[in-house]
């Protein structure tokens, strides 16, 4: 398009249809201004200026109205020329883009974005109140589910010591029955308790020894075990990125959960190691115990899931759900290897760490 003094002194058929014109005629000699949108008639005005004082100005976005009021979004440049018809006329040469399409997908984008700003603060809101009924059901567990128990523990312990004489053998086992099961339900009570929190605790990664973490974890655990032979096998073990309590947690549930089930070996065989692969490092624990059978790995890692009769080995069956859960916190995997009566292999994997770790101060 082409104007002087404000009106149009040619247009081609693209810029006619762009007002809605049906052929460039319709438009000859109307003022520019018809054509701007209120919204942006300050802009233009300014524009102008620029335009008269000799100054090209740059692509901008404007909005214009059509010959049927409608609005069309258009990107706009602008640069002075001087007309040689009969004489020199100082004039404006405009190229105008139609945008509207784009402008449209810009509308749309910023309205998806909305929604979804506002469903993720949902979704927030809605997380923050199941964490805090968990933290309320968490307290009441641990408060209102512990009062009876401790009434339990007294009476059996007063029974134990002033009645257990007038007991005769079967009530002395009864006796000692209730005991045990008051001991194993408090054990349940902060397995569940610790299960729940920790999805919720906060995370500190930090460089981390493992080879140092699992002599760590096996001084108290090697004092326990007078009467047993046990052969440690213990391969070199690399540093990683992870929460220093956490993953304590989980060495100190795999290798316990070796010592317990090779329990009925004459000699226990328990080894430790990791391998290196370009993304991650698989960490595994291998014993020569009972074993599992594979039909029923499904169940290892669930809640509550045992593979085994509690009068056979003790536990809850959190344990190996809360290493699954801590394990994939840190972006990792689990997973098991077994045969009945030959043995068991658990692994979990870590992220490789992305920049060489510096040399960790001492667990303590």
């Amino acid at each position: 398009m082409i104007h002087a003094q404000g009106r149009l002194l040619f247009t081609n058929t693209t810029g006619a249809r762009l007002v809605g014109a049906d052929n460039p005629a319709q438009l000859v000699g109307r003022f520019i201004s018809e054509f701007v949108h209120p919204d942006d008639r300050r802009m233009v005005n300014e524009r102008i200026k620029l335009l008269e004082a000799g100054h090209s100005v740059p692509f901008v976005e404007e909005k214009w109205l059509r010959l049927d009021g409608s609005v069309v979004d258009v990107a706009v440049a602008a640069t002075p020329v001087v007309l040689r018809d009969d004489g020199e006329r100082p004039a404006v040469q405009v190229i105008a883009l139609d945008i509207t399409g784009h402008k449209q997908h810009e509308r749309e984008l910023a309205r998806w974005n909305a929604e979804l700003e506002h469903r993720v603060a949902e979704r927030t809101a809605q997380l923050e109140a199941a964490n805090q009924e968990l933290e309320a059901f968490s307290y009441s567990v641990s408060h209102d589910l512990r009062a009876p128990l401790r009434h339990i523990d007294g009476f059996v312990e007063i029974l134990q010591s002033h009645a257990v004489g007038q007991l005769d053998e079967e009530g002395r086992h009864h006796l000692q029955t209730i005991a045990e099961a008051a001991k194993k339900m408090g054990k349940l009570i902060d397995d569940l308790l610790a299960f729940s929190r920790m999805s919720r605790l906060r995370m500190n990664k930090r460089s981390v020894d493992l080879g140092t973490l699992v002599q760590e974890i096996l001084r108290p655990l090697q004092r326990d075990l007078k009467g047993r032979q046990v052969e440690w096998i213990i391969g070199d073990l690399p540093q990683v990125e992870a929460d220093l309590d956490m993953l304590r947690q989980v060495l100190f549930n795999l290798i316990d959960n070796a010592l317990k089930y090779t329990r009925t070996r004459s000699v226990a065989r328990i080894e430790i190691g990791a391998t290196t692969a370009a993304d991650e490092i698989t960490f595994f624990i291998r014993d020569n115990g009972v074993g599992f059978d594979m039909r029923y790995i499904d169940k290892l890692f669930g809640v509550f899931q045992r593979l085994h009769r509690s009068n056979e080995f003790e536990g809850t069956g959190v344990g190996l759900a809360n290493v699954r859960r801590i394990i994939h916190r840190h972006g990792g995997r689990t997973w098991a290897e077994g045969s009945v009566n030959a043995g068991a292999t658990f692994y979990f994997s870590l992220p490789r760490p992305t920049t060489p770790p510096a040399s960790p101060p001492s667990p303590s």
